[in-house]
């Protein structure tokens, strides 16, 4: 039962860290907390698969530099095909916390390098037009014109967006 217990404390205390990452988010001015998320989760499964491929090349190298097929050598193989799964979840509880912070802190310093180019360009505007900050009224048009739709009419433009994106990167990668 004292196992039971460690593991349940472990875990007990492993999601509390990564509820604690929120309030990181809120102190780096970070508006949506599940973008690092979702990055830290794609990393993980890009590297899950990275590692899996390296196992399964670890495999057929060394099965193909022996004479024979050892007897144990099918169950490794069927093990192997668990691989991402199990990489995932090693990833997943253990360090998945640091990850979601990493990308906390890319995402602040990101945000910080656009307001800077923003700020920039807004003053090279102003020194050669003399119209004050026309990067940021624009950018605040927009913004009101977005928030005034209803709240369905958001979605499906949030909706269509992600999906532009989506189709954009998916063509990219079979291209």
């Amino acid at each position: 039962m004292g196992l039971f217990k460690m593991i349940k404390k472990y875990f007990e205390n492993y999601f509390e860290k990564i509820k604690a990452t929120k309030k990181v988010a809120r102190d780096k001015n970070i508006g949506v907390w599940w973008m690092p998320v979702f990055d830290s989760f794609l990393i993980t499964i890009y590297f899950s698969w990275q590692l899996s491929v390296g196992v399964w090349i670890a495999l057929d190298a060394w099965q193909s530099g022996q004479d024979y097929i050892p007897w144990y050598m099918d169950s490794l193989w069927e093990i192997s095909s668990f691989s991402l799964t199990i990489f995932m979840s090693i990833i997943t509880f253990t360090v998945l916390d640091k990850i979601i912070l990493f990308f906390i802190y890319v995402h602040s310093y990101a945000n910080k390098l656009v307001l800077q180019g923003i700020t920039k360009l807004d003053m090279y505007l102003w020194r050669k037009t003399g119209k004050d900050t026309v990067v940021t009224n624009f950018i605040w048009k927009l913004q009101r014109k977005y928030m005034s739709r209803s709240k369905r009419e958001r979605k499906i433009m949030t909706f269509a967006f992600v999906g532009m994106i989506g189709m954009y990167y998916g063509w990219m990668i079979l291209t």
